[in-house]
């Protein structure tokens, strides 16, 4: 818990929220080195190795979310279907 009061989504929300973040994670995964580097750099003053991983740990948890989300919704349009995922 990150002690935030929770917020709820309705499927919209949710579908856009996973579409924006998919969005975003593929266009960071084919940006150039240049631009990883320049987003390390905005966050920690300069591109070093724990930047860029930082960076490029931020790409993969994006792609996480966006799947967790797009999972939620899928399951929630079909609650009776044994086969959904539990969250």
């Amino acid at each position: 818990m990150t002690g935030r009061r929770r917020v709820s989504l309705d499927a919209t929300d949710a579908t856009c929220t996973a579409a924006a973040l998919a969005s975003i994670e593929t266009w960071l995964r084919r940006a150039p080195q240049e631009v990883i580097a320049s987003l390390a750099g905005s966050v920690y003053g300069e591109p070093t190795a724990r930047a860029l991983d930082w960076a490029r740990e931020l790409v993969s948890d994006l792609r996480y979310y966006s799947a967790v989300l797009s999972c939620a919704v899928r399951d929630s349009d079909n609650p009776d279907d044994p086969e959904r995922t539990p969250f």
